[in-house]
């Protein structure tokens, strides 16, 4: 037997002559050297790549989900906010679409009323005869032109003279007076009509009424515009403004055919009835204030 340490050629013995080595153990066991040698002589940096290389494929999983998760919540908060801005950008255009309409509505009604105006001012008793129920917001307007106009004047007035209590004496009781005088005539001329036993339109008797105190606001402008030339001229319009309403509530009444029925009072009566009720509120609301502005204008420095 050929000793595998020193190569000398040996018999059946169990140890080498030469190096003394045993040759039952090298025989025995001649498979697991090789493997042992080949695992030692494996080169380090083969070792450590295979073992980086399963380490890194079993990370892999483990962090795939939590890289996703990330993904998803960057997706769910960038649509968030992608449907809060366009939220507001609609809020914000149907804002300002809501106030295009409005401006826009507020321009046709002004350009509505201003050819209104200009077309009764010639002829306003002719026109009331035509008017409907379309032009009831006219007639507001006018009532409301009416009442923001005379208590401007008494505003501006009272500044000149000097007066306390400007806005609350000089602007928000006139404006407040002069609304009740013109509510109680519609009202008034609405009781009359019942009484008759007339049948009319509530909307066609405000439409009527404002038409005819078109000429009353024309009046209100130019005392407002005469104030600061003369107290006599612009008290003087001032009063005319007022007996513009006193016709205006006869002039709607007598279109309609009174004293059709036997009713229990006539209808001159009734119409005097309610002219009396008009000038008494006008002059319990505004009669001291006109009576005051009027001994100013016969005083040396209201006849300037």
């Amino acid at each position: 037997m050929k000793c595998p340490v020193c190569n000398h050629e040996n018999g059946d013995a169990h140890f080498c002559e030469r190096c003394g080595s045993n040759l039952t153990q090298t025989t025995s066991s001649p498979t697991p050297v090789p493997n042992s040698k080949s695992a030692a002589s494996e080169p380090e940096y083969t070792r450590w790549s295979s073992t980086q290389a399963t380490s890194s494929q079993a990370s892999v999983p483990s962090n795939t989900p939590s890289v996703s998760i990330h993904k998803e919540q960057a997706r769910e908060s960038t649509g968030t906010n992608d449907h809060a801005s366009a939220g507001d950008n609609s809020s914000n255009q149907w804002n300002n679409i809501v106030q295009n309409e409005k401006v826009q509505q507020a321009k046709e009604v002004s350009k509505q009323y201003l050819s209104y105006f200009l077309s009764v001012l010639a002829r306003p008793y002719q026109t009331v005869k035509t008017v409907g129920d379309q032009h009831s917001l006219n007639g507001w307007l006018t009532m409301a032109l009416i009442a923001v106009l005379s208590s401007t004047y008494f505003l501006i007035t009272f500044s000149r003279i000097g007066m306390d209590g400007l806005f609350i004496g000089g602007f928000l009781r006139p404006l407040l007076f002069t609304v009740i005088i013109l509510i109680a005539s519609i009202a008034l001329m609405y009781a009359i009509l019942k009484i008759e036993k007339i049948t009319f339109r509530p909307k066609t008797l405000v439409a009527q009424f404002g038409t005819l105190l078109v000429p009353a606001v024309v009046s209100l402008v130019l005392a407002n515009l005469f104030i600061i030339i003369s107290y006599s001229i612009a008290i003087s319009l001032l009063a005319v403004s007022y007996i513009i309403i006193f016709v205006a509530l006869n002039s709607v009444l007598f279109q309609y055919p009174l004293n059709r029925t036997k009713a229990a009072i006539d209808s001159m009566y009734s119409v005097l009835i309610a002219n009396v009720v008009v000038f008494f509120i006008l002059y319990r609301l505004l009669g001291e204030i006109i009576i005051g502005l009027i001994r100013l204008m016969l005083s040396p420095f209201g006849r300037l």
